[in-house]
């Protein structure tokens, strides 16, 4: 299930408090798992120069070294988020999200809430599905290569697991493009060139045609053509430094499963 970025925006407007805008934000802007993975993460993480994240990660730090550790980049939207979050952390505080990182804590259930708060029905797997449609919008931007090491898995698993088909990419076919996005944004309707060609192929394959002089009567079609139209239903900010806090890129032990 592809969750919008737009359904995102109401979704964190809903959120009661800053920690449960930085569970949906990381989730689904950074593809990071749920609890584990944001539970984990310290502001020693966190390389506001190079706008990356460090993740660990728990569930598949098994199959090695290079599946244990790996680093996502911040988007301007999630950086906002880390910002406010870092501005209200308490002096010498270390975890993000202390939230997410305590044990026997539901946050599936509760979320769910914030969806139906929002205007919204909640979708399967809802956490899974968050880092799923961050994957996808990240393979429409980036080689699938670079994003599968983002999300910590091979190309083939990526695909197989976490890609997700949209309906943009039908109404772009069918609206003549050749992958290139839709021109203002998602609902916009592409340029008529190619919906006023086949409409006109429309009206030429149902409308009879007169016989040529000395032929015989045209066939008539029981089944004239018909034209179907087909449509679509991320701010700077300044880096901040707590002196004593914030550092490069760290690593910090791992966090015991939720």
């Amino acid at each position: 299930f592809y969750v919008p970025l737009e359904t995102i925006s109401e979704v964190l407007d809903a959120c009661p408090g800053l920690e449960w805008r930085l569970v949906v934000g990381l989730a689904r802007l950074a593809a990071l798992r749920c609890p584990t993975e944001i539970g984990g993460l310290t502001w020693a993480d966190v390389n506001w120069a190079k706008g990356r994240l460090t993740v660990r990660a728990a569930k598949t730090e098994h199959h090695g070294a290079d599946h244990a550790v790996r680093v996502v980049p911040i988007c301007p939207e999630l950086r906002a988020l880390l910002v406010e979050a870092f501005e209200a952390a308490e002096p010498g505080a270390t975890t993000i999200v202390p939230m997410a990182a305590r044990q026997r804590v539901n946050l599936g259930t509760y979320l769910k809430r914030i969806i139906l708060k929002a205007g919204h029905k909640p979708w399967p797997r809802i956490f899974q599905n968050l880092r799923a449609s961050c994957a996808t919008d990240w393979v429409e931007q980036y080689p699938s290569h670079v994003v599968a090491k983002w999300l910590g898995h091979s190309p083939k698993v990526a695909a197989q697991h976490y890609l997700m088909s949209k309906d943009r990419h039908f109404e772009d076919v069918v609206g003549g493009g050749r992958g290139e996005p839709m021109p203002g944004g998602a609902g916009q309707e592409r340029p008529q060139k190619c919906d006023a060609k086949y409409d006109a192929i429309g009206t030429r394959n149902a409308t009879p045609q007169a016989p040529a002089a000395g032929g015989r009567e045209p066939q008539k079609k029981t089944e004239p053509a018909v034209a179907t139209r087909v449509t679509a239903g991320s701010a700077g900010i300044t880096p901040v430094v707590k002196t004593g806090q914030v550092a490069g890129t760290g690593f910090e032990p791992v966090t015991s499963r939720l």
